[in-house]
C-alpha cells in the first residue's frame, strides 16, 4: 500500500506541476466514496483541459481513498456537458460521464485494476477572484464506486 500510495502521489504531483507550467486550471478535491460496503473519505486533484466541442469539457482527476483496510485509487477521464442555457453568469451546472481506471487494494494484498464507467452531475460557482468551487455527485455504472460525493476548488 505504501508503494502504491507513493506512486499515486508522485503521479499527482507531476501532473499538477505540468498543468501549472502550461497555465491550465487545476485544483484539489475531497469527498465521500461508497463501494460494495466500503465507506471512505477520498482526496485528490483535477485539471480542466478545456472544451472538446461546444459546451463539452474534459476534466481528468485522480482520487485516492483510504479506510477499513482498503485503498481505492481512481483515475477519472470526465467528459461533461455544461448546461449554460440553464444557469447565470456566476453559476454552472454540468452532467456527463467518465471512463476510469480503478485500483482496489485490501490489507496490503496485491490489488485489482478495473476499467469502470460512471455518470456524474455537478454544479459550480465562480468566485470573485475568478476561481471556482464545485460540488459533484457520481454514480457507478460498471466496475466503479457505487456513489461518490465530491467538493473541489479550481484555480484559474
Amino acid at each position: 500500500m505504501i508503494r502504491t500510495t507513493t506512486i499515486a502521489l508522485l503521479l499527482l504531483s507531476l501532473t499538477a506541476s505540468s498543468c501549472l507550467a502550461l497555465g491550465m486550471p487545476i485544483g484539489p478535491r475531497v469527498g465521500y466514496t461508497h463501494w460494495d460496503g466500503i465507506n471512505q473519505m477520498h482526496f485528490g486533484g483535477h485539471a480542466k483541459l478545456g472544451e472538446l466541442f461546444p459546451n463539452v469539457e474534459m476534466t481528468p482527476s485522480l482520487e485516492m481513498g483510504f479506510n477499513n483496510g482498503y485503498t481505492i485509487i481512481t483515475l477519472n477521464g470526465d467528459l461533461a456537458y455544461q448546461f449554460t442555457e440553464l444557469t447565470t453568469t456566476n453559476y454552472g451546472l454540468y452532467g456527463g460521464g467518465s471512463l476510469s481506471l480503478n485500483y482496489l487494494d485490501h490489507d496490503l494484498v496485491e490489488g485489482d485494476v478495473d476499467l469502470g464507467l460512471s455518470a456524474l452531475l455537478g454544479a459550480t460557482r465562480k468566485m470573485g477572484n475568478g476561481d471556482e468551487v464545485l460540488g459533484e455527485i457520481r454514480v457507478g455504472i460498471l466496475d466503479s464506486p457505487d456513489f461518490k460525493l465530491t467538493f473541489g476548488y479550481t484555480f484559474f
